[in-house]
């Protein structure tokens, strides 16, 4: 089912890439704060914060603005919007604007992470919601894979530029994977 139907298949394609290629980077946030930005152990601590406060502020928006109509564009955006975070996090030259692209990757990381479950749990006819629910898991599952490549990434060519190589891949992946997930900006997101 997960396979046939084409908004079941593009969300969780869309978790994939985004555990793949999006999620480990905060692995690298306190190296990129120590080394690049020079930060204490107290303010790489505010620094890595700031995603959660990004994270916060966008769920009381999503909370009193979405719509169920707009349920896969807070999805696919919140998954963009995290890489470009990323992306701006690694090359911010001060500690200020890399909180300011923390708490930007940590709006989008609502839209994604509220959005993910609850458009399977639309798509899905009610007596296969838990075992779709059970992909859904094994696809954040494949996370290990991204720390994987991240770290490799990290060791042979820094911290900041493995979160901007790892942030433009995931980009990039969503960009050229459109085909697959286009189909959750059609048509109705409940069964």
């Amino acid at each position: 089912m997960a396979w046939r139907d084409p908004r079941l298949r593009g969300t969780l394609w869309v978790t994939i890439v985004f555990n793949i290629w999006g999620w480990p980077f905060t692995a690298l946030v306190p190296v990129v704060a120590q080394e690049h930005l020079g930060l204490s152990a107290m303010a790489t601590g505010v620094l890595a914060s700031l995603d959660g406060v990004g994270a916060f502020a966008g769920a009381l928006l999503l909370a009193l603005l979405a719509r169920p109509a707009q349920y896969a564009a807070c999805y696919l955006g919140g998954a963009a919007l995290y890489f470009v975070g990323i992306l701006l996090f690694a090359t911010a030259p001060i500690a200020a604007l890399a909180g300011a692209a923390l708490a930007l990757n940590g709006l989008g990381q609502s839209g994604f992470a509220i959005m993910q479950a609850t458009l399977i749990y639309l798509a899905a006819p009610p007596e296969m919601r838990s075992r779709l629910l059970g992909v859904l898991t094994v696809c954040i599952g494949l996370g290990p894979i991204g720390f994987l490549q991240l770290g490799l990434l990290a060791e042979l060519f820094g911290a900041r530029l493995a979160c901007i190589i790892t942030g433009a891949e995931g980009l990039v992946v969503l960009a050229l994977t459109w085909r697959v997930w286009r189909p959750l900006l059609r048509g109705p997101t409940a069964s």
